[in-house]
């Protein structure tokens, strides 16, 4: 017979004897047993008689769990895939394997990459990762763990502040807030925030000069189940990736000035978590909160001098910028947790935004800082490429206020 190429090394233990002058009967007998010993080993006879097959065969998905030892978590498997660390699954292929392994998965590569990459920028994160394996109903654990998080399959501690059901994985509401405190840590934000400078994109607001200042006429808390789930699993692995990177450098955003509220949602600084603005139409607002940020829409607001990203800002003036006004002249803002991770600091005038972008999507960071305020004297600019490290904590409705017009 000689070596059977690619035969299973278990073979090994059961070897076929030398069938040189053997009768024709043993010869039959000596190859069935030989198929059967393949067959033992998960290998496939096919359809023919005479031939035999080393594909694997195609297992149901309850034999795949058990019969693959590699993985013993969803974050082990999502590592397997993103073997440079980055953070994200870029390789179809890769994923492809894992999907065969872990779910019994058989069909069109793409197809299948399209059911992952839900906000469809090409890079899947650990969030999106674990959503796909809960629908493809993968018996994982997720891999990460909390003080304050129950054990099993995707559980994630809320935070404080939380007021929604804690088992509805539909649920998504945005509440009037009425606790003068809170309004009144909002108002003290705007305020703390503001800088009067001028910058082009003023323009578009329908009103070429800064206002004096902003006055908050009513804000909405939001709560979003989904959304605060996958911004946790990101958190908790960017926290990781923090961790275990050696050195840290912290970023301090001019909305830390807004202390109180900073304190009431006990911001991460290992990980550089920070409130920030984005401003907005009221109705883009709303279905932010139903939504999520969308990847395919980012930059189209804000252009794409970092890359196309989500932007974000630390200041209430430069939010404004992007905001637009309704019938009733009320302007919106969000105020959104933002992991910026290990943050790509430039402050180049002319900056090169796909190298930036590569250098998260592709290397070792996880958010751009473009210091505008350095380079430009106007406003530091954070971007990211995820929508899974943005969760919309408010929703602010306010007022421009303009100086007084000067009797003629």
């Amino acid at each position: 017979f000689g070596v059977v190429p690619g035969a299973p090394s278990c073979l090994a233990a059961h070897p076929i004897p030398n069938m040189r002058g053997e009768r024709c009967n043993d010869m039959i007998r000596l190859w069935n047993s030989f198929v059967s010993r393949l067959q033992a080993c998960g290998f496939d006879s096919g359809s023919d008689s005479d031939t035999v097959s080393l594909a694997p065969p195609s297992p149901p998905s309850s034999r795949v769990h058990d019969r693959d030892q590699r993985f013993r978590s969803l974050l082990d498997a999502f590592t397997y895939c993103d073997p440079g660390g980055t953070g994200y699954i870029k390789d179809h292929q890769r994923f492809a394997d894992v999907a065969s392994a872990i779910a019994g998965w058989r069909g069109d590569v793409e197809e299948l990459w399209r059911d992952l990459d839900m906000d469809g920028n090409e890079a899947v994160s650990f969030p999106e990762f674990v959503e796909w394996a809960e629908r493809a109903h993968v018996q994982l654990q997720v891999g990460v763990s909390d003080d304050a998080s129950a054990p099993g399959q995707g559980a994630v501690p809320f935070p404080h502040t939380w007021r929604g059901p804690r088992n509805d994985p539909a649920y998504a509401a945005s509440t009037p807030v009425t606790d003068v405190n809170m309004l009144a840590e909002l108002q003290g934000l705007m305020d703390t925030t503001y800088r009067k400078v001028w910058t082009r994109d003023r323009k578009t607001t329908g009103r070429n000069e800064v206002p004096e200042r902003y006055e908050l006429i009513f804000a909405e808390h939001a709560e979003n189940f989904a959304d605060w789930k996958r911004y946790w699993l990101k958190r908790h692995h960017v926290m990781h990736d923090c961790a275990s990177g050696g050195f840290l450098q912290r970023h301090v955003p001019l909305t830390a000035n807004a202390s109180e509220l900073c304190a009431r949602h006990r911001l991460r600084g290992e990980c550089n978590e920070w409130l920030l603005l984005h401003g907005t139409s009221p109705e883009a607002a709303r279905n932010i909160c139903r939504n999520d940020f969308t990847m395919h829409l980012a930059g189209s607001a804000q252009g794409t001098l970092y890359g196309r990203g989500t932007y974000f800002g630390d200041s209430i003036t430069k939010a404004d910028e992007y905001a637009r006004a309704d019938d009733r002249g009320l302007c919106c803002a969000l105020v959104c947790r933002v992991i910026g991770g290990q943050v790509l600091y430039n402050d180049d005038v002319n900056p090169v935004a796909e190298s930036l972008q590569d250098g998260v999507l592709k290397g070792r960071f996880h958010s751009v800082l473009g210091d505008r305020e350095k380079c430009r004297g106007t406003f530091k600019e954070y971007v990211v490429f995820d929508a899974d490290q943005v969760y919309v904590e408010y929703v602010l409705y306010y007022r421009r206020v303009f100086a007084a017009a000067e009797p003629s």
